[in-house]
């Protein structure tokens, strides 16, 4: 109940979305359609502070994400290389996003991509469903600690293995990062 209000009003407040993805957990059978916008905002030059909103991600409800410009620019290059489906989606790699070492250890590079951030988010959109109201406290909480080995980097930790990207939904892209990128959309 409370997810759907919310995710009625950011739909109604933010506009079209920068462009929508397929995303849930790993235990989820069904995708879902999640909303990403983009603000300036959370570009990583932005001048807002750092850890708030400069260079961040945020999953608002299991229906909205909100990412920087830069960030939707990385997300779309990637997908247009090598793009995800549902058939073969997008996870973190190793199930850490900032462990070098247990990311090494898989075989995967020790930087996540774009993508890769996007499916930890989509993490917190099934986290959303599960603690409604209680999402955002939780989450505003202990998103500041960041994946660890500690009991509270949990909800974090938790993001990074569960978290499925499944590409991006077909013609949602919208006009200003198709030129952001130098392609038009048809």
């Amino acid at each position: 109940m409370f997810n759907r209000l919310a995710t009625t009003i950011f739909h109604s407040l933010g506009g079209p979305p920068c462009f929508q993805i397929h995303g849930k957990a790993r235990g989820e059978t069904q995708w879902r359609v999640v909303g990403v916008y983009a603000t300036h905002r959370r570009d990583a030059d932005s001048r807002w502070p750092r850890n708030l909103f400069r260079g961040t991600c945020i999953t608002w409800t299991a229906g909205v994400i909100s990412v920087g410009w830069d960030f939707a620019e990385c997300v779309l290059r990637e997908q247009m290389s090598e793009p995800a489906s549902r058939d073969r989606p997008v996870e973190v790699a190793a199930g850490r996003i900032r462990d070098r070492l247990r990311r090494a250890d898989a075989g995967a590079s020790p930087f996540a991509s774009c993508s890769e951030v996007l499916a930890h988010e989509c993490g917190h959109t099934w986290q959303m469903l599960r603690l409604g109201v209680f999402y955002w406290p939780i989450g505003g909480a202990f998103t500041l600690f960041r994946e660890g080995p500690h009991w509270w980097n949990r909800f974090e930790n938790q993001a990074s293995e569960i978290g499925q990207f499944g590409g991006i939904v077909n013609g949602s892209v919208c006009s200003d990062l198709m030129l952001r990128i130098g392609t038009k959309k048809d």
